[in-house]
């Protein structure tokens, strides 16, 4: 009996630690505020990442879905868009925080970069006992392939590293959406956290990729908010 006690405070103690490290691991980031950006970029803020919707002439666009649906509603309500209003959602990656909002976009269509796929059929692990759920309908896109929305082009960029298939997007060749790939930090950007990250050594190498880019004048992130300024530092 005093055996099967303690093992069941040991137990407890390791949930309650690993909470605990969760929440200061979450605590680190820096998202912003549910906004207006400017006329048409918007960003929404759902527990601790966030998504943007760029509003163009033909089309109202998510980059990343968000995570929660009651808070994606509720945050969405702020700036005055509705889920059903979004007509294209581009995932930069398959993590819970970035598809956990996709069934609130019924109307939209879902893209999706081709080296991502494999995150979602089951073939690769996103942790040793873990796999990111599978994702109904959507559609591949390979490295530098664009998608052509009246006068709003969306380019896919491969940024591999955080995940095999992480894809940033650049809009009108100005405003790049990165999700994991890219942290803030000084006003510099770099790498995500190791402990997260597949592959670090290839996500530096993709971050020098986009900071070779001269037209981008914003970069938004999922957890560390925008800068303009694309100053590159390999610490983290």
């Amino acid at each position: 009996m005093e055996l099967l006690l303690a093992i069941c405070i040991w137990i407890v103690v390791i949930i309650i630690s690993l909470w605990l490290a969760k929440e200061l691991f979450i605590a680190t980031f820096s998202c912003i505020k549910t906004e207006k950006i400017n006329e048409r970029l918007f960003a929404v803020k759902t527990n601790f990442m966030n998504f943007y919707i760029y509003k163009a002439e033909e089309a109202t666009i998510c980059f990343d879905a968000g995570y929660r649906e009651k808070a994606i509603i509720k945050e969405m309500e702020k700036i005055s868009i509705k889920p059903e209003e979004v007509t294209h959602v581009f995932l930069t990656h398959s993590d819970i925080d970035h598809v956990g909002g996709l069934n609130l976009f019924k109307n939209a269509l879902i893209f999706l970069s081709v080296d991502e796929e494999q995150m979602i059929t089951g073939k690769t692990r996103r942790f040793p006992f873990t796999k990111n759920k599978p994702i109904k309908e959507y559609q591949l896109l390979k490295d530098g392939e664009e998608v052509k929305l009246g006068e709003t082009v969306v380019k896919g960029i491969a940024t591999p590293g955080h995940t095999p298939g992480s894809m940033s997007y650049l809009v009108n060749e100005e405003i790049l959406f990165t999700g994991d790939t890219v942290s803030i930090k000084g006003g510099k950007i770099g790498p995500f956290y190791r402990m997260i990250n597949m592959d670090t050594k290839m996500q530096k190498e993709s971050i020098k990729k986009i900071a070779e880019i001269k037209t981008i004048k914003m970069v938004c992130t999922a957890h560390s908010g925008i800068t303009e300024e694309i100053c590159y530092s390999e610490k983290k």
